[in-house]
């Protein structure tokens, strides 16, 4: 029979795993949730008055509505970089960057665009809002999955500490003549799943960051997005499998 404080350290194993995973298994679609409230139809408004009656003013009335809600995308994003705990130092300084970069661009265009004067010269500073920038389609989606790759490192290595202290369980349990052929099988399937969550993620954020709006223009962005968020999927359901060995071996320990 195992020892009271050996089953009561196993109980708590599986509280801690679940813990562990918890905030990345939840945020499947965090991109989302930073882009709320910066749909389009924040401009409807400017976008009907400039269709059916085009002019310099209504052209510059729905580029300030533009630049202004990509501004309030970026200040979101930003309260998000601030507060994402599992953030290393290195990936915040670079997607804080990126968006003193973007901001800095758009409060800039915005004047720029409040004094034009030609309509060819406002219409090609009004594009540049879309095609300069690329808030929506690439910015969000940088946030988004760097965000994620460092939740998955971080949720990894303290799945990694549950299986150690599972494995120092299941020693223990084995020193008082349990059999532990199950249990280990189950913590030997957790660390691969860990492995494989974090092959999932490498490399992801280290291709995503340096691309830049020209790079989604020149279609060359999209695909590596793409291959990153779909890599971030999979390491979620990796660690989804790490919690359920977790779970198993101890289950299978007591």
């Amino acid at each position: 029979m195992i020892s009271m404080r050996l089953a009561g350290g196993i109980a708590g194993l599986a509280l801690a795993a679940a813990v562990a995973v918890g905030p990345v298994l939840a945020a499947t679609r965090p991109a989302a949730n930073l882009a709320a409230g910066t749909a389009g139809s924040a401009c409807a408004d400017a976008r009907t008055a400039l269709r059916t009656a085009p002019s310099l003013s209504s052209l510059k009335a729905f580029g300030d509505c533009e630049i202004d809600r990509r501004l309030a995308t970026i200040a979101r994003l930003r309260t998000a970089i601030g507060d994402a705990k599992a953030l290393t130092s290195d990936h915040r300084a670079a997607l804080r960057a990126i968006l003193d970069s973007s901001e800095a661009g758009l409060s800039a265009l915005k004047p720029k665009i409040d004094a034009d004067t030609d309509l060819a010269a406002l219409k090609a500073d009004v594009h540049s809002i879309f095609d300069d920038y690329r808030i929506y389609v690439l910015v969000v989606r940088q946030v988004h999955l760097v965000g994620g790759d460092d939740r998955v490192a971080a949720a990894a290595a303290r799945l990694t500490g549950v299986a150690d202290k599972l494995q120092a369980a299941i020693t223990t349990a084995q020193g008082q003549g349990k059999d532990v052929t199950g249990a280990s099988a189950h913590l030997a399937a957790m660390r691969a799943a860990i492995a494989a969550a974090l092959g999932q993620v490498d490399g992801d954020a280290a291709a995503v960051l340096p691309l830049l709006p020209a790079d989604w223009n020149a279609g060359t962005a999209k695909p590596i997005l793409d291959a990153a968020h779909a890599s971030l999927d999979a390491a979620r359901a990796d660690l989804a499998t790490a919690l359920a060995e977790a779970k198993a071996a101890k289950a299978a320990l007591q």
